[in-house]
């Protein structure tokens, strides 16, 4: 008797396997997850496309352009502002693992070639002081990101692509020149990483393989800095000004190994790391447009070093956004896909939601990742 419901279990489970396996095969062929990772998200930034170099405000600056905190309109001291992603994909997979008769391993399998993707972000507390009448300006913050891409390829691997980044951030810019026309700026950080670092079978989760990272991760702090720079061309047409701006991110690599404050298990291993990128672009604004305020248009070209084998296309953003009384209409392309958002400054409380399409193959337009965001600032 014992035997036989050893070999019915074992039955059982080659019959999950194999609906699995005829899922996986009968949908939409899987691709290797091939984004580029970005240490924070803006929710600001993504309803205009990705724009961060030439028009970044306020946290948007930590990890994009440091000169742009000479812009900062107002001081400002952030104390929650709790930020939340996900993907179309991800709610639609919930919904078929949860509609699969009860067959939890069948309704995974036919989740193949989506990928599940969430992020829970905060840039605070941050205290951002604003040039007014001095040459300088500075921001300091504590950033905490925590992001997952999960998807079941057709050749059942599970690439669990989960990274966890903390750490303190502060902002210097100055201005130069007797028309402060060029803004030099600098962001020295430290960040904790934990991170999953190889993929797995699904075989292997059925198996009890353990998710933790220190069986399938890597941890570690270094040290790092941004460097940007803003220059105001001089002229303007029909009211607009022109200005340009360059950044390089991770200036010394961003290897995660020259602090030893974080180690997990042996500590032998690193999480992957944030290469050095370059990044440039250029804006056109205009203070009053009809019953318009503040509004700009921008090109930029981002993460130059943290593409590899990519097309070009993935790194160019374009987009824009216009103010009306308290309320802010972005839109734009980011990597080839429509991005759309909209923000309320109601005083005390800043409300941003946002979509935007994330390029998840190495050529614009192979595999796209529709996403959306929230965030809620409470601040003074």
């Amino acid at each position: 008797m014992f035997h036989k419901t050893q070999k019915r279990s074992k039955m059982a489970a080659t019959l999950s396997l194999a609906s699995i396996a005829f899922g996986a095969l009968s949908s939409t062929p899987a691709h290797a997850l091939n984004q580029i990772i970005k240490p924070y998200q803006s929710v600001r930034s993504s309803g205009m496309g990705g724009l961060k170099l030439t028009t970044g405000l306020y946290d948007d600056n930590f990890f994009g352009n440091p000169a742009r905190v000479l812009a900062n309109p107002t001081w400002r001291v952030t104390l929650l502002d709790p930020m939340v992603e996900t993907s179309r994909s991800t709610i639609t997979n919930m919904g078929d693992i949860a509609s699969a008769d009860g067959n939890t391993l069948s309704g995974i399998g036919g989740t193949a070639g989506r990928n599940n993707h969430g992020r829970l972000q905060f840039s605070a507390p941050a205290v951002y002081v604003a040039k007014g009448e001095r040459k300088w300006a500075l921001a300091l913050g504590l950033l905490t990101s925590v992001q997952f891409d999960v998807a079941l390829r057709n050749n059942y691997q599970i690439a669990p692509g989960a990274v966890v980044d903390v750490g303190p951030a502060l902002t210097f810019g100055r201005t130069f020149f007797a028309d402060e026309r060029l803004g030099v700026g600098i962001t020295p950080h430290i960040t904790s990483r934990v991170a999953t670092t190889s993929d797995i079978t699904l075989a292997q989760i059925i198996g009890g393989q353990s998710l933790k990272p220190q069986d399938s991760g890597g941890a570690g702090t270094h040290v790092d800095a941004d460097v940007g720079a803003t220059y105001k061309l001089p002229f303007t047409w029909k009211e607009f000004d022109f200005d340009t701006a360059f950044a390089v991110n991770n200036v010394l690599g961003g290897k995660y190994s020259n602090l030893k404050s974080l180690k997990i298990g042996d500590g032998a291993t690193l999480p992957p790391t944030q290469p050095r990128t370059y990044g440039f672009g250029f804006a056109a604004r205009r203070d009053i447009w009809g019953k318009f305020r503040k509004s700009v248009f921008a090109l930029e070209f981002q993460n130059l070093g943290n593409n590899p084998n990519g097309s070009i296309f993935r790194t160019i953003h374009l987009g824009g956004e216009t103010n009306w009384r308290r309320v802010a209409l972005r839109a734009g392309l980011n990597q080839g896909y429509w991005a759309a958002g909209v923000g309320f400054d109601l005083w005390v409380l800043n409300l941003d939601v946002s979509s935007y399409g994330e390029e998840l193959s190495l050529n614009a337009g192979g595999l796209e990742d529709r996403r959306y965001a929230l965030k809620v600032a409470f601040q003074i």
